[in-house]
């Protein structure tokens, strides 16, 4: 860098982006507790990403989602699309199926 210039550093904090897309994608989602797992058929899914409404009942990221339905049992769940069994985020991710867990 040039003297005298100044340097910014910026941090952008995506908090719950999963959540978010989900919810632009699908409103109904909007004010209701969900969350985003990947690969449900192990625990339900590990979360990934937690709507503020959610956390309110202890969900938090990391946790399973059979785990988190103990916690919050109206919790809605949105899936990661997988491809050849891998999260794919690259494609489509409003392409995502909205899942809930019994």
């Amino acid at each position: 860098m040039a003297p005298g210039q100044n340097r910014v550093v910026a941090l952008v904090d995506m908090d719950c982006f999963f959540v978010q897309v989900e919810q632009r994608q699908n409103p109904h989602l909007r004010n209701k507790p969900c969350a985003v797992v990947q690969y449900k058929s192990w625990k339900g899914g590990g979360i990934i990403a937690v709507s503020y409404e959610a956390r309110a009942f202890g969900v938090t990221r990391n946790m399973w989602a059979d785990d988190a339905k103990k916690l919050c049992p109206d919790l809605l769940l949105a899936q990661v699309r997988e491809s050849r069994g891998k999260a794919n985020l690259t494609k489509g991710y409003s392409e995502t199926r909205l899942a809930s867990v019994a």
